[in-house]
């Protein structure tokens, strides 16, 4: 399973976007840009992440779905790690 960080990230720079310019481009904040890039999606309130990443996919014309279907399988098993801590 790919990390969707690093489909984020080879999708822009396959399309030859500086993070900086998707930034303004989106209003999306750099520092959000770049944790969604490096998978640290707990950076991001989960308020926001999935309208982020979807944002995100549409400015670089790819399918938000399989996307948010590994983001929300991250966030499953993060959270079953978390509870088995308990």
């Amino acid at each position: 399973m790919q990390d969707v960080g690093r489909i984020l990230r080879e999708e822009r720079m396959a399309r030859g976007f500086e993070i900086s310019e998707v930034a303004r481009r989106t209003c999306i904040s750099l520092r959000y840009l770049k944790a969604m890039e490096e998978g640290r999606f707990n950076v991001i309130p989960n308020v926001f992440d999935r309208g982020y990443l979807k944002i995100y996919a549409k400015y670089l014309n790819i399918d938000a779905t399989p996307l948010l279907a590994l983001l929300d399988q991250k966030k499953a098993g993060t959270t079953a790690v978390q509870m088995q801590a308990l």
